[in-house]
């Protein structure tokens, strides 16, 4: 019996619904995936060898699994039938797929495309806490990324193919892993006609357009074998990852092919925008290491902790209040980026000093920083026309203190200067500057930006300026704006951001670099208007290829930010597209700016 491919996907759709719900409804339900290792039980498997080590290790004594079936032999008929015709370059002896079946099809192509291999290791996450140990190799019947894949491999190399099945715990340290890893090394240098599968699901529970933006990251993780680095990536298996990675490195397999990259709401041609997963599948062939390539950054826009902010946030009794719509499941959508950055519109301290502005006279808390910390915000400007709010000293104090707690902090209200102006954060190896200024009440000393410029481009890999400018309640910018982006870009900055008007503004490519006129507000308590309680995040890719401006609008309510999504995200970009250069209105309608570098 064969199935259309379009059956097949709602068919695989009900298949992990089924899951879902029968996971949820075992009447002894393990630990789950989010509870620590209990200290006595892994500390007692440290003082002998774990019996999957003595199998990888004890070459070819892989098992025929007899696995109760989570895929249906339809299923199965359907998805290799309809599979793509990839191959693999020789030599290759790792193999990184997923387990999420809406990816059925791309699952069974890169399995028929590699030949039978002796014996497969099979290296999936432990789900649901069936480990006592970092990892282990049973009981595997009710962790699904075994009973899923085995099938797969099964219909690819024949029912008599051995398979180590190995399950790794979520907490499962690097020092824990290195036991099992240099094992699955020293057994693939023994049998040159052994596998690794080792699999993962990239992006969780993010609308399919976040997933894209943390994928950058994840992709390049992979792409360069950057074992050290896979616990910034957005995956739902980092200690999976490192092995397919550090065995790949160790190996030398540094030809890495990525056969395809794909969203299961793309896939099921979804309509709903939310909850989507990634996939990778990828192969890994003898050749040269390339070095990671990309930086990635989320940019929020003015964020403003007094008044009314402070009002809420003590009513709901936690400075968290704010983020708590924001971060999505699990906190994903601050995750999966090397930095986060914003504009903290005012100084961090504990005392409000003379003159007092009234209304506008801001002062954050102090405490606020534990909570940036928590979420992950890496870096923040003070080029704001309230920064200085409480006084020169009080600026100077609360540049200490975000400095302390360990955010980088940058710009001045009034200082143009490279001590105040710059800073450089290091992230997997790259190093990125930011500088800020703050044009709204004082114009910008052109001859120290220019200095600071260059003393940034001399000293990291990317140089990125935040501004604060421009008239505010306006959605597109004024002549002295455009004027000054076109200038910085000039003198070779890689991306200008904007703040301040309170509404977004217009987005533009100038020489190939991104302009993000203003983000308006993130976090504020202007609920006067729509367009104060509309505001924009913006992902930026970098790399020596180009770049990827990813634009994320959000709602704000009651000072809480909220990632739009379906009808509501596309209104507002088909908006910023009337407002921006004709010429980039069909890509800021699909969300994302691509450039290229000459």
């Amino acid at each position: 019996m064969k199935l259309h491919w379009s059956v097949l996907i709602v068919i695989i759709a009900g298949l992990i619904c089924g899951i879902c719900a029968a996971i949820l409804f075992l009447p002894e339900r393990v630990e789950t995936s989010s509870s620590p290792p209990r200290k006595a039980e892994i500390s007692a498997s440290s003082n002998s060898t774990p019996p999957v080590v003595k199998r990888v290790a004890n070459e070819g004594q892989g098992q025929n699994l007899d696995i109760p079936g989570t895929v249906s032999k339809d299923i199965l008929d359907a998805a290799f039938s309809a599979k793509m015709d990839w191959t693999v370059k020789a030599g290759t002896r790792v193999i990184l797929v997923p387990h999420h079946l809406v990816a059925a099809r791309e699952i069974a192509s890169l399995v028929s495309a590699v030949p039978k291999p002796s014996t497969v290791y099979l290296v999936v996450p432990d789900h649901f806490g069936a480990c006592k140990t970092p990892f282990c190799e049973s009981p595997i019947e009710g962790e699904h990324a075994v009973t899923g894949l085995v099938p797969f491999l099964q219909r690819a190399w024949g029912t008599d193919v051995k398979i180590v099945p190995i399950m790794v715990r979520p907490d499962a340290t690097e020092e824990k892993m290195s036991v099992l890893t240099s094992t699955i090394i020293a057994t693939l240098q023994k049998d040159k006609d052994a596998l690794l599968v080792d699999s993962i699901d990239a992006s969780h529970y993010q609308p399919a357009e976040v997933a894209d933006f943390h994928d950058e990251l994840t992709q390049d993780v992979i792409s360069s074998l950057a074992d050290k680095e896979v616990r910034r990536a957005e995956i739902d298996a980092p200690a999976v990852l490192r092995v397919a990675l550090r065995v790949a490195r160790d190996l030398g397999l540094g030809d890495v092919t990525i056969h395809t990259h794909t969203n299961s709401l793309r896939i099921l041609q979804a309509q709903i925008s939310q909850d989507s997963t990634s996939h990778f599948l990828v192969s890994f062939a003898p050749g040269e290491i390339k070095p990671q390539q990309d930086v990635t950054l989320l940019f929020l826009g003015d964020m403003m902790f007094d008044r009314n902010v402070a009002t809420r946030s003590k009513t709901a009794g936690s400075l968290d209040y704010p983020f708590k719509k924001i971060l999505g499941q699990e906190n994903r959508f601050f995750r999966g980026q090397d930095l986060i950055v914003g504009n903290l519109e005012g100084p961090v301290t504990d005392k409000r000093l003379p003159p007092n502005k009234g209304n506008v006279d801001f002062m954050f808390d102090p405490k606020i920083l534990v909570t940036f910390k928590k979420v992950g915000i890496s870096a923040v400007s003070q080029a704001n026309n309230h920064t200085y709010d409480q006084g020169g000293a009080a600026a100077e104090s609360s540049r200490q203190k975000i400095s302390q707690v360990g955010i980088s902090v940058f710009g001045d209200q009034v200082k143009d200067d490279e001590a105040h102006a710059l800073t450089i954060v290091e992230s997997r190896g790259r190093k990125i500057a930011l500088l800020g200024f703050n044009t709204t009440d004082n114009p910008l000393d052109k001859e120290l930006a220019a200095q600071d410029i260059k003393s940034a481009r001399q000293k990291a890999d990317y140089t990125i300026v935040f501004m604060h400018w421009g008239n505010e309640y306006q959605a597109k910018p004024n002549k002295t704006q455009t004027d000054l982006a076109h200038w910085l870009v000039e003198q070779g900055v890689d991306a200008v951001m904007g703040g301040h008007p309170h509404w977004m503004q217009s987005v533009e490519i100038y020489h190939g670099k991104p302009i993000a006129y203003s983000l308006g507000n993130f976090i504020f308590d202007q609920d006067w208007s729509t367009e104060t309680k509309l505001g924009l995040v913006v992902g930026l890719d970098l790399s020596k290829q180009g770049s990827g401006l990813y634009l994320y609008p959000v709602r704000i309510d009651k000072s809480q930010p909220i990632l739009l999504t379906g009808k509501e995200r596309q209104t507002r970009l088909d908006y910023l597209a009337s407002v921006s250069d004709k010429s980039l209105s069909s890509q800021i309608k699909q969300g994302v700016i691509k450039t290229i570098n000459n």
